[in-house]
């Protein structure tokens, strides 16, 4: 072989190698499962325009999931309680209101503390999952003739959310406002990154979780938004009054 074509070979084999290089690069970069998007459960009081208080003091309770909900120890899930606890110190204190707290549950307040706060105030969480995108999937092994089953997402979800304001007098409990804050359910499509074995297909997964965080969000602003209104001081202090009656009258406060 003369040394034009070794010359043309070997550049021939070198541009084979370059594509086929190429080609191995474009498929991992194509097969590269997407970032998880952070969680930004976050809401901005009004910076005008607030109607403002400190005549009532609140003890706060944190945020808290109805028992039913299996998945509040779980993020994105748990994130979206602690933000909602950070939020309505926020908006407590942009409000004016004096608080203590936040506490787990209201057996947390020592004495001197329940005597000297006029409302309690708990929130409860309630998400209401509704559909099913699990779906069952497989795949056919030449060489072991067998066929592996599979669970992925792939369908139609809705998602409902609600949070309930309970205002409570401290020592009986006695429930003296109740408001609740719902959203008109999203309907999404929720897909799978990945084929799971079974049907408990992690939130983890990056599809899944990236769809999930953006509905959350979704809900989170709505709701928010509409629970700082219900912290307006002219009906809450219709609210404290009626407190401070049922505490009078509890026996529970010393003479």
């Amino acid at each position: 072989m003369n040394a034009k074509k070794t010359c043309l070979s070997i550049l021939t084999m070198v541009g084979f190698s370059l594509l086929f290089y190429a080609s191995i690069s474009g498929s991992k970069e194509a097969a590269k499962p997407p970032t998880l998007v952070p969680m930004k459960f976050d809401y901005s009081t009004p910076g005008v325009g607030v109607t403002k208080s400190n005549d009532i003091k609140f003890a706060l309770i944190n945020p808290r999931f109805v028992t039913s909900f299996e998945q509040s120890k779980i993020d994105p899930y748990k994130t979206f309680a602690n933000s909602m606890g950070d939020d309505f110190v926020e908006m407590l204190t942009a409000r004016g209101y004096p608080y203590v707290g936040p506490y787990n549950t209201i057996d947390d307040m020592v004495y001197s503390e329940k005597q000297t706060t006029d409302l309690v105030l708990e929130v409860e969480v309630d998400l209401q999952f509704t559909g099913n995108a699990i779906k069952q999937t497989s795949d056919y092994e030449i060489l072991t003739s067998r066929t592996n089953y599979y669970y992925i997402y792939n369908g139609d979800m809705n998602l409902s959310g609600k949070i309930t304001m309970i205002f409570s007098e401290p020592f009986t409990k006695t429930k003296v406002w109740v408001k609740s804050v719902s959203t008109e359910p999203i309907t999404f499509f929720l897909d799978s990154q990945y084929k799971y074995k079974s049907k408990d297909i992690p939130v983890t997964d990056p599809k899944v979780w990236n769809t999930l965080v953006e509905i959350l969000q979704k809900i989170y602003e709505n709701v928010i938004s509409t629970s700082w209104k219900y912290l307006e001081p002219e009906e809450l202090k219709v609210k404290k009054s009626e407190s401070l009656e049922i505490k009078k009258n509890s026996g529970f406060q010393k003479k």
